[in-house]
Protein backbone atom coordinates (compact mmCIF):
# COMPACT_ATOMS: atom_id res chain seq x y z
CA UNK A 1 0.00 0.00 0.00
CA UNK A 2 2.82 2.48 1.08
CA UNK A 3 4.62 1.48 -2.30
CA UNK A 4 1.31 2.14 -4.62
CA UNK A 5 0.55 6.03 -2.61
CA UNK A 6 4.63 6.47 -3.49
CA UNK A 7 3.83 5.83 -6.90
CA UNK A 8 1.07 8.09 -7.25
CA UNK A 9 3.03 10.72 -5.35
CA UNK A 10 5.56 10.69 -8.09
CA UNK A 11 3.10 10.36 -10.59
CA UNK A 12 1.23 13.51 -9.54
CA UNK A 13 4.51 15.45 -9.37
CA UNK A 14 5.75 14.46 -12.36
CA UNK A 15 2.58 15.96 -13.76
CA UNK A 16 2.51 18.87 -12.08
CA UNK A 17 5.98 19.72 -13.38
CA UNK A 18 5.16 19.28 -17.02
CA UNK A 19 1.86 20.55 -16.92
CA UNK A 20 3.28 24.09 -18.34
CA UNK A 21 5.31 22.40 -20.99
CA UNK A 22 3.29 22.61 -24.48
CA UNK A 23 2.80 19.66 -25.78
CA UNK A 24 1.70 18.83 -30.29
CA UNK A 25 2.06 15.60 -32.50
CA UNK A 26 3.22 14.84 -35.50
CA UNK A 27 1.70 12.17 -38.12
CA UNK A 28 4.87 10.78 -40.10
CA UNK A 29 2.82 8.60 -41.99
CA UNK A 30 0.65 11.75 -43.61
CA UNK A 31 4.41 13.24 -44.50
CA UNK A 32 5.90 10.52 -45.97
CA UNK A 33 2.66 9.99 -48.16
CA UNK A 34 3.24 13.55 -49.34
CA UNK A 35 6.89 13.22 -49.65
CA UNK A 36 7.36 12.03 -53.17
CA UNK A 37 11.55 10.68 -52.09
CA UNK A 38 9.44 8.37 -49.90
CA UNK A 39 7.21 6.39 -52.75
CA UNK A 40 10.12 7.00 -55.18
CA UNK A 41 12.23 4.91 -52.51
CA UNK A 42 9.22 2.50 -51.53
CA UNK A 43 9.34 2.08 -55.98
CA UNK A 44 12.92 1.38 -55.67
CA UNK A 45 12.77 -1.49 -52.96
CA UNK A 46 9.56 -3.22 -54.29
CA UNK A 47 11.21 -3.40 -57.90
CA UNK A 48 14.35 -4.57 -56.16
CA UNK A 49 12.82 -7.52 -54.14
CA UNK A 50 10.44 -8.66 -57.42
CA UNK A 51 13.97 -8.87 -58.93
CA UNK A 52 15.74 -11.15 -55.64
CA UNK A 53 12.50 -12.73 -55.82
CA UNK A 54 12.52 -13.98 -59.33
CA UNK A 55 16.07 -14.58 -58.81
CA UNK A 56 15.58 -17.11 -56.13
CA UNK A 57 12.45 -18.56 -57.94
CA UNK A 58 14.40 -19.20 -61.12
CA UNK A 59 17.08 -21.63 -58.85
CA UNK A 60 14.25 -23.84 -57.09
CA UNK A 61 13.07 -24.47 -60.30
CA UNK A 62 16.31 -25.35 -62.02
CA UNK A 63 16.73 -27.35 -58.68
CA UNK A 64 13.15 -29.40 -59.17
CA UNK A 65 14.16 -29.90 -62.84
CA UNK A 66 17.41 -31.22 -61.61
CA UNK A 67 16.07 -33.19 -59.17
CA UNK A 68 13.10 -34.85 -61.49
CA UNK A 69 16.10 -36.13 -64.15
CA UNK A 70 18.05 -37.49 -61.51
CA UNK A 71 14.86 -39.40 -60.33
CA UNK A 72 14.28 -40.85 -63.93
CA UNK A 73 17.94 -41.70 -64.30
CA UNK A 74 18.42 -43.13 -60.75
CA UNK A 75 18.30 -46.82 -61.55
CA UNK A 76 21.13 -46.45 -63.96
CA UNK A 77 23.88 -44.85 -62.06
CA UNK A 78 26.03 -47.05 -59.79
CA UNK A 79 25.89 -46.61 -55.76
CA UNK A 80 28.68 -43.50 -55.89
CA UNK A 81 27.22 -41.76 -58.89
CA UNK A 82 23.99 -41.45 -56.98
CA UNK A 83 25.84 -40.47 -54.00
CA UNK A 84 27.66 -38.16 -55.74
CA UNK A 85 24.62 -36.89 -57.34
CA UNK A 86 22.52 -36.44 -54.21
CA UNK A 87 25.33 -34.59 -52.49
CA UNK A 88 24.92 -32.08 -55.23
CA UNK A 89 21.40 -31.60 -54.99
CA UNK A 90 21.76 -31.26 -51.44
CA UNK A 91 24.65 -28.24 -51.67
CA UNK A 92 22.22 -26.78 -54.27
CA UNK A 93 19.24 -26.60 -51.81
CA UNK A 94 21.60 -25.14 -49.35
CA UNK A 95 22.35 -22.38 -51.53
CA UNK A 96 19.44 -21.18 -52.03
CA UNK A 97 18.16 -21.48 -48.29
CA UNK A 98 21.72 -19.51 -47.89
CA UNK A 99 20.10 -17.27 -50.73
CA UNK A 100 16.78 -16.74 -49.12
CA UNK A 101 18.57 -15.40 -45.59
CA UNK A 102 20.78 -13.45 -47.83
CA UNK A 103 18.26 -11.64 -49.06
CA UNK A 104 15.54 -11.53 -46.64
CA UNK A 105 17.12 -12.55 -43.53
CA UNK A 106 17.24 -10.21 -40.35
CA UNK A 107 20.57 -8.63 -41.09
CA UNK A 108 19.83 -8.97 -45.05
CA UNK A 109 19.94 -7.32 -47.97
CA UNK A 110 16.45 -5.80 -47.50
CA UNK A 111 17.02 -4.35 -44.15
CA UNK A 112 20.01 -2.81 -44.97
CA UNK A 113 18.36 -1.17 -48.14
CA UNK A 114 15.35 -0.46 -46.52
CA UNK A 115 17.24 1.84 -43.88
CA UNK A 116 19.76 2.92 -46.44
CA UNK A 117 16.58 4.64 -48.49
CA UNK A 118 14.52 5.25 -45.53
CA UNK A 119 16.51 6.51 -42.73
CA UNK A 120 17.40 9.87 -44.96
CA UNK A 121 14.26 10.66 -44.75
CA UNK A 122 13.47 10.13 -41.14
CA UNK A 123 16.51 12.49 -40.49
CA UNK A 124 14.81 15.44 -42.64
CA UNK A 125 11.59 14.75 -41.05
CA UNK A 126 12.94 14.92 -37.62
CA UNK A 127 14.69 17.87 -38.40
CA UNK A 128 12.02 19.51 -39.84
CA UNK A 129 9.79 18.98 -36.85
CA UNK A 130 12.48 20.24 -34.22
CA UNK A 131 12.76 23.51 -36.12
CA UNK A 132 8.56 23.73 -36.16
CA UNK A 133 8.76 22.99 -32.30
CA UNK A 134 11.59 25.23 -31.64
CA UNK A 135 9.75 27.97 -33.52
CA UNK A 136 6.23 27.47 -31.93
CA UNK A 137 7.87 26.63 -28.35
CA UNK A 138 6.95 23.33 -27.73
CA UNK A 139 8.54 20.84 -25.49
CA UNK A 140 7.17 17.79 -26.22
CA UNK A 141 6.37 16.29 -29.98
CA UNK A 142 4.09 12.78 -30.31
CA UNK A 143 4.20 10.67 -33.48
CA UNK A 144 0.67 10.19 -34.48
CA UNK A 145 2.11 7.39 -36.33
CA UNK A 146 4.15 5.24 -34.00
CA UNK A 147 2.65 2.54 -31.95
CA UNK A 148 2.14 4.93 -29.42
CA UNK A 149 -1.71 4.75 -29.15
CA UNK A 150 -3.30 8.09 -29.04
CA UNK A 151 -6.93 7.61 -27.97
CA UNK A 152 -8.05 11.68 -28.80
CA UNK A 153 -6.42 13.96 -30.66
CA UNK A 154 -7.11 17.82 -31.13
CA UNK A 155 -6.27 18.52 -34.54
CA UNK A 156 -5.07 22.02 -33.56
CA UNK A 157 -2.04 20.47 -31.97
CA UNK A 158 -0.92 18.40 -35.34
CA UNK A 159 2.13 20.19 -36.71
CA UNK A 160 1.94 17.88 -40.04
CA UNK A 161 1.71 20.24 -42.18
CA UNK A 162 4.01 22.85 -40.85
CA UNK A 163 6.52 20.10 -41.07
CA UNK A 164 6.12 19.20 -44.78
CA UNK A 165 6.14 23.01 -45.35
CA UNK A 166 9.47 22.93 -44.41
CA UNK A 167 10.43 19.94 -45.90
CA UNK A 168 8.41 20.74 -49.62
CA UNK A 169 7.26 24.15 -49.38
CA UNK A 170 6.42 24.32 -52.81
CA UNK A 171 3.31 21.56 -52.49
CA UNK A 172 0.51 21.66 -51.62
CA UNK A 173 -0.16 19.19 -49.14
CA UNK A 174 -3.23 16.90 -49.19
CA UNK A 175 -5.86 17.79 -46.20
CA UNK A 176 -6.29 14.89 -43.83
CA UNK A 177 -9.67 13.08 -44.40
CA UNK A 178 -10.79 13.69 -41.27
CA UNK A 179 -10.85 17.73 -41.59
CA UNK A 180 -12.09 17.52 -44.95
CA UNK A 181 -15.55 14.84 -43.35
CA UNK A 182 -15.63 18.11 -40.90
CA UNK A 183 -16.04 20.67 -43.70
CA UNK A 184 -18.49 18.70 -45.46
CA UNK A 185 -20.53 17.66 -42.50
CA UNK A 186 -20.30 21.86 -41.74
CA UNK A 187 -21.46 22.51 -45.15
CA UNK A 188 -24.58 20.27 -45.49
CA UNK A 189 -25.57 21.26 -41.66
CA UNK A 190 -25.33 24.97 -43.30
CA UNK A 191 -26.85 24.10 -46.45
CA UNK A 192 -30.06 22.19 -44.42
CA UNK A 193 -30.99 25.14 -41.98
CA UNK A 194 -30.60 27.71 -44.59
CA UNK A 195 -33.23 25.66 -46.85
CA UNK A 196 -35.37 25.23 -43.98
CA UNK A 197 -34.99 28.53 -43.26
CA UNK A 198 -36.59 29.29 -46.70
CA UNK A 199 -38.86 27.30 -46.34
CA UNK A 200 -40.23 28.69 -43.21
CA UNK A 201 -40.05 32.19 -44.86
CA UNK A 202 -41.84 30.93 -47.63
CA UNK A 203 -44.66 29.23 -45.88
CA UNK A 204 -44.89 32.43 -43.19
CA UNK A 205 -45.98 34.87 -46.69
CA UNK A 206 -48.64 32.57 -47.74
CA UNK A 207 -49.85 32.28 -44.43
CA UNK A 208 -49.90 36.55 -44.24
CA UNK A 209 -51.82 36.67 -47.71
CA UNK A 210 -54.46 34.99 -46.95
Amino acid sequence: MKRWISFVVVFLGLVGSVSAQKFCYVDTQYILENLPEYTNSQNRLKTQTENWQKEIEAKSENLIKVQAAFEAEKILLTAEQVKEQEKKIADELKAIKDLQEKRYGPTGDLVFMRRALVKPIQDQIYNATKQVADKRGYSFVFDKGSDLIMIYTDPKFDISRDVLNVLKPENTPKQNTNNRTSSNNKTSTGNKTNTTNKTGTSQNRGTTKK
